[in-house]
């Protein structure tokens, strides 16, 4: 059966997100994209579900922080995405204390430092199995439980890196998972066309600390390329993460949104 049209009319209803579960991993860290995604979540209503790989004690915190600003419910839960069995305990767990599970935000993702030729190949694996294969794993362990309800939204963090080979830095790896997460919202949007819609954001170069070590000449080239001419925040995503796991974009299914001010267009 098609997705139902909504049957609110008012905006604020319809970005909404009281009474829905939302799930989103890699939100360990103080101001990344993962966080500001759970707190765009929480301040629409919804409650979260957080997962973090080895920071326990920065989920703990953003747990606390989560539940005493936004009043909702929030959980941290330790989670490999790379092993799919901790992604399906991750789902079952969250059914069990939440009900249920609304939203999947597929954020969790790790960097690559080298190219092809100068990295190793357990340096290729690592990245593909974290950053690709992790997220089908997201799909397929969430996946089943949408079916079943007859609803879901399913988002995935990609990057313009899956859109452009990054300069001047080595990242082939990374380039070809990412790019491989746009086109799995593609392909799944299609698959779960009865039940679940399937989206992916592509951020540029996002302000979250995990690029401080890189020099600064590096890091001025990056902002002569970008039209903006500065990073992004990550508080600039939370908005479209919002979007897609809300009712305001029931018509919106594998669609890639770009928030790289600008890059892609040069």
């Amino acid at each position: 059966m098609p997705i139902e049209i909504p049957k609110a009319t008012r905006l604020l209803d319809l970005f909404s997100l009281k009474g829905k579960v939302v799930v989103i991993t890699g939100a360990s860290g103080p101001r990344g994209m993962g966080i500001e995604a759970a707190r765009g979540c929480a301040e629409m209503g919804a409650d979260v579900a957080i997962t973090y790989s080895s920071r326990k004690e920065g989920a703990d915190n953003n747990v606390a922080e989560l539940e005493k600003e936004y009043g909702v419910k929030a959980k941290a839960y330790k989670c490999n995405v790379a092993d799919y069995d901790s992604v399906e305990t991750l789902v079952k767990d969250v059914i069990a204390d939440f009900g249920k599970i609304d939203a999947f935000i597929a954020n969790a993702g790790a960097t690559a430092d080298a190219g092809v030729i100068d990295g190793s190949k357990d340096d290729w694996d690592r990245i593909i199995q974290i950053d690709l294969n992790g997220v089908a794993y997201c799909a397929k362990a969430v996946g089943a439980h949408f079916r079943e309800r007859g609803t879901g939204s399913f988002v995935i963090t990609s990057s313009m890196s899956g859109h452009i080979a990054n300069y001047p830095q080595e990242q082939t790896s990374y380039n070809v998972a990412k790019a491989g997460c746009i086109h799995m919202a593609r392909s799944l949007a299609n698959e779960w066309r009865d039940f679940a819609r399937v989206n992916s954001i592509s951020p540029g170069y996002i302000d979250t600390g995990l690029s401080d070590f890189v020099g600064k000449e590096t890091q001025d080239l990056w902002l002569s390329m970008i039209p903006m001419g500065r990073h992004g925040d990550a508080k600039e995503l939370k908005g479209a993460y919002v979007y897609l796991v809300s009712d305001a974009s029931t018509y919106t299914t594998g669609a890639d949104l770009i928030i790289d001010g600008g890059y892609v267009c040069r």
